[in-house]
């Protein structure tokens, strides 16, 4: 794991190395610092020789202090920026399928907490531990200036802060934080699916006591969390009594009866030396949180892509004429149930096929496989005679649109929605597939027309204009393939015959539409019927 970590930070081992020498330079100036405060303290006629020497190592300090967080971050937040690149990429590269089986709460946590643990380990864990760790050895050769004596209680009080009492109970708080950590995801997908189901759980008046119950796992949360804390309370706790305890060995080993103004300032400030030492006290609880961030994370990273194409998949379409499924059977690698059986059919060029059938007889399954989204189980799907196992998933991707049942819309312009920042796309073309799917009078009419929010504007489109957009955009972006998954079940009998005749008018492709509405079947040319695992081909009714 943490060769897998540092791979992250190789191209940045300057910046923290920077970052420690500035840190280590500014902490032991803070010891000078208080140091000759001390001695102005106990040598008034000498304090005006002391007072430059201290005005710039307390510039020395606050530059110190600032180039160190500085570059702490600096490092800390290109490993972020990177990390968070390398998810999303993987993400991608994970099928639905993949995804299906995590929970939202865990990915949110995956993607938002577990990720900023990791911007608290790279920023305030790895330098201040090597900080800590120069420092108390640095200090303790300073302290033998005293005498032997002093100089072994410095070192056994700096390893009993630095090193000892951090790791004190350490399995049982590590459990304790772990427990915390469970429970918080725990609340975030409870939470997740709370806001979502919200209009179904006020109708039926059961919002409150779904919050009842929530606020129990918030309640767990915060037990959990107080007891985690309250191990952490118990070690600074002994920190400071080492401390104190040290102070007064000191004190009494030095036994001089005339000490000079440097002894009785390095006595004086004493126990403020121990500040980079503390920082060690949360070494165990940030390599916990950050290690176990990092366990998600890689493990994610590591993740094989459900997908139907094998590892060396590397042939390419340039366009699809022709799909074949060849004695196919499927089940779901979390369920035992066959969904599909034996199923056989072939889809062309120009052709709308419908697969109509009762929900959960296997109409979206088979779709999905052909798009490559689950490996089969048993038999092939041929696309132009190639094997899918063989084809490149990304060039398969490109040759296919998928519009689910509820339309995907993100919080932009309706440019910026349709075009998906292609550049290449013009406001022109944009306008044409508009007007095909007959939407032009209603943004021409918006004021601010293609810069209109989709999510959030003042421009509310309704279940069948989004339903129209969703279908421009896929107009917008040719390709061979086009998926409609029950694509009008919430749509009146207008916007249903306007998507439709849309699609038989301006899309060429294979389109397989997804459907247990008889009026929707009436537009395909050719019609499979999903029953009991298994497929037969039905008559269509005349057009």
């Amino acid at each position: 794991m943490i060769r897998s970590l540092l791979r992250y930070t190789h191209h940045l081992t300057g910046a923290i190395i920077i970052s420690f020498l500035i840190g280590l330079v500014a902490e032991l100036t803070k010891v000078v610092v208080l140091v000759l405060a001390a001695m102005m303290l106990f040598d008034p006629q000498n304090a005006s020789h002391l007072l430059i020497p201290g005005i710039i190592a307390v510039v020395i300090v606050g530059l110190g202090s600032f180039g160190e967080q500085y570059a702490g971050h600096f490092v800390a937040f290109h490993v972020l920026a990177e990390l968070r690149g390398a998810v999303y990429r993987k993400l991608v590269q994970l099928a639905p399928a993949k995804l299906d089986s995590q929970g939202s709460g865990k990915l949110l946590k995956l993607i938002g907490s577990d990720i900023e643990a990791m911007e608290i380990f790279y920023a305030h864990t790895i330098v201040p531990v090597a900080i800590g760790l120069i420092y108390g050895v640095l200090m303790v050769a300073v302290y033998s200036s005293l005498n032997g004596p002093a100089a072994a209680v410095v070192l056994v009080s700096y390893a009993a802060v630095g090193l000892l009492i951090p790791y004190y109970r350490h399995e049982q708080m590590t459990a304790k934080a772990q427990a915390a950590d469970r429970q918080k995801a725990v609340n975030q997908q409870y939470l997740l699916e709370s806001v979502r189901g919200m209009a179904v759980l006020r109708q039926l008046e059961v919002a409150d006591a779904r919050m009842k119950t929530g606020n129990e796992g918030f309640d767990h949360e915060a037990t959990a969390f107080q007891q985690s804390q309250f191990g952490q309370l118990l070690k600074n706790m002994s920190a400071t009594l080492v401390m104190l305890v040290a102070w007064l060995f000191i004190v009494w080993l030095s036994g001089w009866t005339q000490p000079q103004p440097l002894q009785q300032a390095l006595l004086a400030v004493f126990p403020l030396t121990f500040g980079p030492l503390l920082a060690l006290t949360n070494l165990p609880a940030s390599l916990l949180n950050g290690f176990a961030a990092a366990r998600n994370l890689l493990n994610l990273l590591q993740e094989v892509p459900a997908t139907s194409a094998a590892i060396d998949a590397t042939r390419t379409l340039n366009q699809i004429a022709i799909i074949q499924v060849d004695h196919v059977t499927f089940k779901y690698p979390s369920r035992d149930e066959t969904v599909l059986r034996q199923v056989s059919l072939s889809l062309h060029a120009g052709e709308i096929v419908g697969f109509v059938g009762a929900s959960g007889s296997g109409k979206s399954t088979l779709a999905k496989l052909i798009m490559g989204w689950y490996p089969l189980t048993q038999g092939r799907i041929l696309i132009d005679g190639i094997d899918l196992t063989k084809i490149d998933p990304a060039s398969l991707r490109a040759q296919v649109n998928y519009l689910p049942q509820t339309p995907v819309f993100f919080s932009e312009s309706v440019r910026d929605n349709l075009t998906l920042h292609d550049s290449t796309i013009t406001d022109a073309q944009i306008w044409t597939v508009l007007d095909q799917v007959k939407l032009t009078s209603r943004l021409r009419q918006a004021e601010k027309g293609l810069d209109e929010n989709v999510v959030s504007g003042q421009l509310q489109f309704s279940s069948g204009e989004q339903q129209r957009l969703e279908l421009a955009r896929a107009l917008l972006h040719p390709s061979s393939v086009l998926v409609l998954d029950e694509p009008t079940s919430n749509l009146d009998t207008e916007n249903e015959r306007l998507v439709l005749d849309t699609i038989k008018a301006y899309y060429h492709g294979i389109v397989i539409m997804i459907s247990h509405r008889a009026e929707s079947a009436a537009y395909a040319d050719r019609l499979y019927r999903f029953a009991d695992h298994r497929v037969s081909a039905a008559s269509t009714e005349p057009k």
